[in-house]
């Protein structure tokens, strides 16, 4: 069973009490009014006739028992409401106005023995499918013993009970209904926040985790709203943070998948100058030399991009000789220059830099070899320091204005036909980005259409103890 439909069920219980307990309560109250107004007036008209008809009888009584007989019939129909008295000596009634035997229905209360009894007993029954008021007592007439009765009808004021009783039951139905059906009406309007929750939680058991519910007010379900949009939110977050884990690995891939293309280059040559003829001392000792060089820069660079693209942690920054980085930037790509009929000049006019020596490394690698990508045979490609800054200058091809801004994105491609031909994938200048911002430096490229390309980075003095 539904929740709205057990809410509905209760409150109709509910006010199907209240209206019964209230037309209970008025019922009650009016019967017991009407009632105690009755007995109050048939006790006092009771008395007055008994004082009345006592008066007129006197205290002389004849003896006689015709006589007797007469002469308290006429003194009984003197006093006005005779109609409803009767008056019985012993079991012999002088005169019963009423139509039943009434001192029956008394017959278990106790008789006065004296001349001083003058108790009223009354009861309310209902006799003959009427309802009466009755009333007795003993009265004594000269030295005799009388039992003077009243009966009076008042079914009048009992049918107005009932035909009370009648309304507030019917009243009661009627407002019993309209109260339900206002309840249901409430307790549906009242639910379709909770519809909106349960809503709102199949939309984020789909997977959509920007569904957020709206419902106005200040109330436990608006509250409840608020802490189901916390609880979204929360979601959404970790999810995003999970989406974004999963693409800092990704991108770890693609960038050491990238970075590696390189050294192993610079390997595969080195190898390949050693197997294809016989080479002097001197040649095998430094193919060998470059070898291992590159083996153990690969080595670093993929601990480097871990830290870099996985973990997004601070740099570990040193001082360190910008004359030794353009020297191991020009040992890792002088054989493919070589190759390519291409040279790299390096000018070194500063001395030393704060910087993580085997990404900046990474880095000035990529933009020679970008410069290479859009340089033809016989050009050179410069490699400069001065007052804090390091430029990569190429005479290639150049990149248009409108691609200047969107070069660094992961996988843009000025010249795919060009980038398919060199074995590029886009990804060089998104890591180089990403290595300059680490050191909190600026990367700014600057490029003429058929004129070349040149590509800065500016250091900024990191806080280093």
């Amino acid at each position: 069973m539904k929740l709205r439909t057990k809410l509905t069920m209760f409150s109709i219980l509910i006010i199907v009490l209240a209206v019964v307990i209230c037309c209970a309560l008025i019922l009650s109250y009016v019967r017991n009014n009407e009632l105690s107004d009755v007995t109050q007036t048939g006790i006092a008209d009771f008395q007055s006739f008994s004082t009345a008809f006592q008066n007129k009888a006197g205290t002389e009584v004849p003896k006689e028992a015709i006589v007797r007989r007469s002469f308290l019939i006429g003194a009984l129909r003197s006093v006005d409401g005779f109609e409803a008295f009767s008056l019985r000596q012993g079991d012999q009634y002088i005169s019963n106005n009423t139509g039943f035997d009434i001192e029956r229905f008394f017959a278990d209360n106790e008789s006065g023995s004296t001349e001083e009894e003058t108790s009223v007993a009354h009861k309310i029954l209902r006799v003959a499918g009427q309802d009466y008021f009755l009333a007795h007592a003993v009265i004594f007439l000269g030295s005799e013993r009388y039992d003077l009765s009243f009966a009076r009808n008042i079914s009048a004021v009992t049918d107005e009970i009932v035909a009370l009783a009648m309304t507030c039951a019917v009243v009661g139905l009627i407002i019993t209904v309209l109260a339900a059906v206002a309840m249901w009406a409430l307790v549906y309007r009242s639910m379709r926040p909770v519809n909106r929750l349960r809503s709102g939680a199949a939309e984020l058991a789909r997977g959509n985790y920007q569904s957020r519910i709206e419902i106005p007010g200040k109330n436990e379900l608006s509250e409840l709203a608020a802490d189901f949009n916390a609880m979204a939110d929360a979601v959404e977050a970790n999810v995003d943070m999970l989406h974004e884990k999963t693409e800092r690995q990704q991108a770890f891939i693609n960038d050491l998948s990238h970075e590696m293309k390189t050294p192993i280059t610079s390997i595969l040559l080195s190898a390949e100058t050693l197997l294809g003829r016989s080479v002097s001392q001197e040649t095998l000792n430094r193919s060998l030399s470059r070898i291992y060089d590159q083996g153990k820069w690969l080595e670093l660079l993929s601990q480097k991009l871990m830290t870099l693209v996985m973990l997004q942690g601070k740099l570990d920054l040193r001082q360190e000789h910008i004359c030794d980085l353009f020297a191991a930037v020009k040992e890792t790509t002088i054989d493919t220059l070589t190759e390519q009929g291409m040279s790299l000049e390096t000018h070194c006019g500063a001395e030393i830099e704060w910087m993580d020596f085997v990404l900046m490394r990474s880095a000035l690698v990529n933009l020679v070899m970008n410069a290479r990508a859009a340089s033809s045979a016989g050009e050179m490609i410069e490699l400069r320091a001065h007052e804090r800054v390091i430029e990569v200058i190429d005479h290639g091809a150049g990149i248009a204005p409108e691609e200047i801004a969107r070069i660094t994105e992961p996988f843009y491609r000025v010249d795919r036909s060009r980038s398919k031909k060199h074995g590029g994938a886009g990804l060089g200048l998104a890591l180089v980005k990403r290595i300059v911002e680490a050191h909190e430096a600026t990367l700014t490229i600057e490029s003429v259409v058929s004129q070349g390309t040149r590509v800065l980075i500016a250091f900024r003095q990191p806080d280093c103890e």
